[in-house]
């Protein structure tokens, strides 16, 4: 379980029906990824009980996932409950404000908009306004159009950009939200990266692979044992249900009495025993996912943990091709642990190296070792968007273990359709550009006052409450005032933890000489005293285009983006244009000598750190940073809410960090608005109802005719005898008149699934074609992913004709649908009334006082 479900249900529901909740819930969940092109609706999930008394616990899972945004996200329209329509006018409000048209912002936004009408009130006239400061929205996603030549490479609609910002998906397996939004709502064309092949020396010569693997594993070699100097994360399991059950979609129907919250405080006191003497105990781990559980030992210098002393680091170096220098022992390894235990805000540099320092001691390393080890450094600079001096030792990847799986991928035609997509589908969101909001007026207490956001126009928008989804950098540089001030440990979080900048230089090429099969190369740099083996000195160049992005498949022209990382990517601030572009050619027809490299014809710098709106790229953890200044990050204050990827300590820097930062503000804000999910008293009513209410229009169906009278263990003989009672009650009933009647299927409503099912064969054929075309492999086959993602592109491009015959078949459906759920809710409706005259007759003829058990 979630901590946020057990936390509502631990006081109410038995620890016995866990597996059951997981089973429900885990089914609505399959309904909404299996095609997030439609919402699911509350009666579906109600479906996914396998029987009424556990309607519950559906209704309460599919609240719950709906308002932390696990399923009806996106660019999906959701359903409105059927909420009778009330006489007068409809109130004003609430009004929601949010600052900022990025990712964060809009994903929220949207969030609301979805969630306004999950939650229908007739009464009110909720509103989301978005502010942007910018005449575009996106934020740090923005493509930027090149207008220097024509492509016919690209996909029809779509037009050469290149990405200024965010780039790579990282990944779209196991929970990355945007699989639902980019793959399956908007059927965005995408291309799958390759890995690195060559890395280029000074000289222009490639690095021989064997070297560059050799130098990679003392890299992650050393990485790896700073690892030892991690915080550590203090795990809280949460309930699990029954792992066997759940797998075989079983369910146990047995209730013990006891709740969640009494068996899990029992089971983390060791006493689980004194209140069930026959439940073995599973051994579990858990995954912690706030970053607040992350906690470092205050006596870093004493508690230390050292690195495994089970593999010299000689002997390992000595295992993989490395000669040692003379008089090292191979039994000669790293000790980092006085560099570490120097300070107790130890930075991760510092610690690295020292590593390559003892390394030198060990082997015999030359400049071009020193210029590979370094290439790495500046990989992990990019990755965190800062100097690795600035990194906190013992918190910098801090989101360890959160990764999402899955090759990483980049937009064909621009990343930024992701927010425009957002901005626009089902229907646009009210969104304000060229708004610079520069001073907040907030209510701190929560009492109800009425917040004032300030633009520089003048321009004044009131709101009930208010999501600043702006970045860490404008924190920082304190771009906007708040009324009252920020307490201190909110300023604190924000002054502790870091905002990088990487920049990038787009080149664009009238013709590629390059080759255009691989996704990326890399060059290695000059340390500032040429050939030095000081490691000092490889500081300052390392991250100078030290990495080159193809472009040509995603924006359709022979386009190089070369990245500056580390301290190059503050030299690009204000380094002229024309020093860098030609600093860079010089650098491409030093390793093309083969090729004519001539001057790009169009290219753009980015100066993210300049930027007014961002003063930045993304988050890292700093080296004064703490382990809960993520959490504090988000936490709101009154009718102030916070969002972006510096707020997502699971996933910063990222965009779908920023996108799940999104989702959290909104479903705090409705919290706020309509209140915590109400959770049904009794939540799991007994096996039968003896006294039904009548005067309600719901059905209420009975459970399945009873082939055996059961009897659960420790339960009372006062229940036993009332559940055996009614169970001989409802089997004098069937007798009567029979079972309930069977509800009816529903047929499909979604014209997709339809057309899929009648191209899956034809586009699966084509795929696999194309997949033996590419991979020149005659067995190749294309995965589920690429057919479901040409189907939908298919399905998007389909003539209007062609997708005639599926919507005409939509609506006869829905016609069908409607006819016999009517016609089922009648003959159920007067089953039910028969089954209460039997009901009393035969309670009347059988007083449970005087009742005996067979």
């Amino acid at each position: 379980m979630h901590k946020g479900e057990q936390e509502a249900l631990q006081d109410q529901l038995c620890h016995v029906h866990v597996t059951v909740y997981l089973n429900i819930r885990n089914g609505i969940l399959r309904l909404w990824t299996v095609n997030p092109m439609v919402s699911v609706t509350r009666e579906e999930a109600l479906g996914c009980a396998k029987e009424h008394r556990w309607m519950n616990l559906a209704s309460f899972a599919y609240d719950w996932l709906a308002r932390n945004g696990y399923i009806n996200f996106g660019c999906v329209e959701v359903p409105m409950p059927p909420v009778p329509p009330r006489r007068g006018r409809r109130k004003e409000g609430p009004t929601i404000v949010v600052i900022g048209g990025g990712v964060g912002g809009l994903g929220c936004a949207r969030q609301l908009e979805g969630l306004f009408r999950h939650y229908r009130d007739t009464d009110t006239a909720p509103r989301v306004i978005v502010l942007e400061g910018r005449r575009r929205i996106g934020g740090r996603v923005y493509s930027h159009p090149l207008h220097s030549l024509d492509t016919d490479l690209l996909p029809p609609g779509l037009t050469p950009k290149a990405e200024m910002g965010a780039q790579i998906i990282v990944g779209f397996d196991h929970g990355n939200p945007l699989d639902q939004i980019v793959r399956g709502q908007l059927a965005l064309h995408y291309h799958l990266l390759r890995d690195i092949s060559t890395i280029y020396d000074i000289d222009g010569s490639p690095v021989h692979e064997v070297q560059d693997a050799m130098d990679e594993q003392l890299y992650n070699d050393i990485l790896d044992r700073t690892g030892a100097y991690r915080g550590k994360t203090l795990v809280t399991p949460t309930a699990e249900g029954d792992h066997d059950m759940i797998d075989n979609g079983r369910e146990s129907l047995v209730d013990d009495g006891l709740t969640v919250r009494q068996y899990e405080e029992a089971r983390a006191a060791g006493t689980i025993d004194l209140l069930v003497p026959t439940k073995r105990v599973r051994r579990r781990r858990g995954v912690g996912h706030k970053t607040a559980d992350l906690q470092t030992n205050p006596d870093v210098v004493g508690e230390l943990m050292s690195p495994s002393k089970e593999h010299p680091a000689a002997l390992t170096c000595q295992a993989t091709g490395w000669k040692l220098n003379p008089g090292c022992s191979p039994h000669a390894s790293l000790n980092l642990d006085p560099i570490a235990g120097a300070s107790r805000k130890q930075n991760l540099g510092a610690v690295m190296n020292e590593g390559v320092k003892q390394y030198q001691r060990m082997l015999p390393l030359t400049p071009k070792d020193m210029r590979l080890l370094n290439w790495h450094f500046a990989n992990l600079e990019y990755a965190n968007a800062t100097n690795v001096d600035k990194l906190s030792l013992s918190g910098w990847d801090q989101d360890i273990g959160n990764e999402f799986e899955g090759e990483h991928s980049t937009v064909i035609g621009g990343y930024q359709q992701l927010p425009y997509g957002l901005y626009s589908l089902p229907t646009k969101l009210d969104v304000r550009t060229d708004k610079i909001v520069n001073k907040i007026s907030y209510d701190a207490t929560g009492s109800g006052k009425k917040t004032i956001v300030s633009c520089e126009d003048g321009e004044k928008f009131m709101a009930d409450h208010v999501v600043y989804s702006g970045s860490l950098g404008t924190l920082k540089h304190r771009t906007v005032e708040f009324d009252p001030p920020l307490p201190d440990w909110k300023s604190g979080a924000i002054d502790r933890l870091g905002f990088g900048v990487m920049n990038k230089v787009v080149l664009v090429f009238n013709e590629p000489f390059w080759d255009t099969e691989r996704d990326m190369f890399g060059l290695l740099r000059e340390p500032t005293t040429p050939e030095s083996t000081v490691q000092e000195d490889y500081t300052t160049n390392r991250g100078r285009f030290y990495l080159f992005w193809n472009c040509l498949k995603t924006s359709g022209l022979p386009v190089l983006i070369a990245l500056m990382a580390g301290d190059a990517a503050h030299q690009a601030e204000s380094t002229p244009d024309g020093e860098i572009i030609a600093e860079v050619t010089g650098q491409l027809r030093n390793v093309f000598k083969n090729a004519i490299v001539p001057d790009p014809i169009e290219t753009i710098i980015t100066r993210w750190a300049s930027d007014p709106f961002t003063r930045g790229s993304y988050s890292y953890v700093a080296a004064e940073a703490l382990p809960k200044d993520y959490d504090l990050m988000a936490q709101r204050i009154g009718n102030l809410y916070f969002a972006g990827e510096a707020t997502c300590g699971t996933h910063p820097a990222t965009v779908h960090g920023a996108y799940l930062s999104g989702l959290r503000a909104a479903s705090e804000v409705i919290d706020s608005v309509v209140g915590p999910i109400e959770v049904p008293t009794p939540l799991v009513p007994e096996k039968q109802s003896n006294t039904p209410n009548e005067a309600t229009t719901t059905i209420i169906e009975p459970k399945p005719e009873p082939t055996a009278i059961t009897t659960p263990s420790r339960i009372s003989t006062d229940k036993q005898r009332r559940e055996t009672y009614d169970q001989a009650m409802w089997t004098a009933i069937y007798a009567e008149i029979g079972a309930m009647p069977t509800r009816p299927p529903k047929a499909g409503l979604n014209p997709f699934l339809l057309y899929q099912k009648d191209y899956w064969a034809k586009c699966r054929d084509q795929c696999d074609e194309t997949k033996r075309a590419s991979s020149k492999n005659p067995a190749a086959k294309a995965g589920r992913d690429e057919i479901r993602h040409a189907l939908g592109q298919m399905w998007r491009n389909a003539a209007p004709d062609e997708k005639k015959p599926y919507l005409e078949q939509i609506e006869a459906n829905r016609r069908t649908n409607d006819e016999t759920w009517s016609s089922w809710k009648t003959t159920a409706l007067e089953w039910e009334r028969k089954s209460y005259e039997v009901k009393d007759q035969w309670c009347a003829a059988n007083p449970f006082e005087q009742w005996e058990m067979p």
